[in-house]
């Protein structure tokens, strides 16, 4: 397996390979170092990925092929889209690829499947969000162009418009991946982010078909597996969990706080205007903070300020949560029939919130209006919205039942029986 990204990428990777261990597979994960500690804990082989800009080859770039570096991109994701990253992330997976069945990434895992195809190697295509597999039939909002999607869908015109216009964008910014795929020696896929990433075999959705009903122009092989629900135990003390839970407990459930994207390492105003917002409405509240962030806070009976803990053991103690529209933590706000409040900042979030809002299961602020009388009137219009908790009060049971990890297992397997299939002659 090959995974990018933070803790909400690689979950259900995670959530995947902890069963197909249990069907008795041997697993080897490839990802930053910073999931060390997760892949100890489930006892899976982590090979690094990480930017070691010391031991990246040199290239001449042309001026087109060095544009992308302008661009308003989070650190990670400039490392990611960099073709010398990438070229070192294959040579580091190459050695570990050569005697496996078959390779499982992600959709940041855009070095990972480069080597799948160098080493000929069966590919399986597995996301967390809806938006890595766009459809014009259920035309999605994207990074950079969702204000001016909104702006013209007053004007009447049809979001799936802005799919060729994201696509052109993408191929663009993605043609160093295009220079490195021709160096290598692969034949043409189709775009780098989208068909260039699909897979013939299987392409998992690791979603709920609440948020992401199957549709028509998706790739062929393509599997909602409902969500996977991964507990990540080896993260959150006991300590921290009798704290939490104590607080909760002590008076009106809470409202919780969780930013997530950039806005988890650099929250700018938010947390002050989270607190103020919270006081204004008169709720209790719980402020899911890096520690670094702590000393900012001043101690309030009616707050409590913790580290990260996982959404599994914290969002069924909420009253609201007020998060960024990642999709984990949209999927556990749901399960435990507890309305969101979202505030999209970065990549998959906005199409995630209006995921959200469509099925009736929270409401949308943009950043921009992140104040704490706006945030104190959405909490209080929350509230009084029955329709929405009625929904949730529906959807949680079924949402519950949903078992992503073994669907998805089932239909890998289906594709290791296929390839361990004598062929007719």
């Amino acid at each position: 397996m090959v995974g990018k990204g933070g803790f909400g990428d690689l979950f259900p990777l995670f959530a995947l390979a902890k069963e197909l261990q249990v069907r008795c597979h041997e697993i080897r994960i490839a990802a930053e170092s910073h999931h060390a500690s997760a892949c100890s804990a489930l006892q899976i082989p982590l090979t690094p990925l990480d930017h070691a800009a010391h031991a990246l080859p040199s290239h001449a770039s042309t001026l087109r092929d060095s544009l992308w570096r302008l661009l308003p991109l989070d650190p990670a994701m400039r490392a990611t889209l960099d073709p010398g990253h990438a070229e070192y992330e294959i040579n580091a997976l190459l050695p570990h690829m050569r005697d496996v069945d078959l390779v499982i990434g992600n959709q940041l895992a855009y070095s990972g499947v480069l080597a799948s195809r160098v080493l000929d190697r069966p590919w399986i295509f597995c996301a967390a969000s809806p938006l890595a597999i766009p459809s014009a039939h259920d035309a999605p909002l994207w990074p950079y162009l969702q204000r001016m999607q909104r702006r013209t869908t007053r004007w009447g015109l049809p979001q799936r418009a802005y799919l060729p216009i994201a696509r052109w964008a993408t191929r663009a910014l993605m043609q160093p991946q295009v220079r490195l795929r021709r160096r290598l020696g692969l034949a043409d896929q189709g775009h780098p982010r989208f068909e260039g990433m699909y897979s013939q075999h299987l392409n998992l959705l690791m979603t709920s078909p609440v948020l992401a009903p199957a549709q028509p122009d998706w790739p062929r092989n393509t599997v909602v597996t409902g969500f996977p629900w991964f507990d990540p135990a080896f993260l959150g003390g006991d300590d921290q969990e009798q704290e939490i839970v104590q607080f909760a407990q002590a008076g009106a459930p809470p409202v919780v706080f969780a930013p997530g994207g950039s806005k988890r390492t650099d929250p700018g105003t938010f947390f002050e205007r989270s607190v103020e917002a919270a006081r204004l409405s008169g709720r209790r509240s719980i402020i899911v903070a890096a520690k670094k962030f702590h000393s900012q806070f001043t101690p309030r009976p009616d707050m409590l300020v913790t580290g990260y803990f996982p959404y599994a053991r914290l969002f069924h103690l909420a009253s609201v949560v007020v998060h960024s529209g990642g999709i984990g933590a949209l999927g556990w706000a749901m399960r435990y029939g507890v309305p969101s409040l979202l505030v999209p900042s970065d990549w998959d979030q906005f199409d995630n919130a209006r995921r959200a809002e469509q099925s009736g299961v929270g409401t949308v602020l943009d950043i921009t209006n992140y104040t704490a009388a706006t945030i104190a009137h959405r909490l209080d219009a929350i509230a009084a919205d029955t329709a929405m908790h009625n929904n949730l009060s529906r959807m949680a049971p079924c949402l519950a039942l949903e078992d992503g990890s073994r669907v998805a297992s089932d239909a890998v397997e289906q594709v290791l029986t296929g390839l361990c299939r004598p062929q007719a002659q």
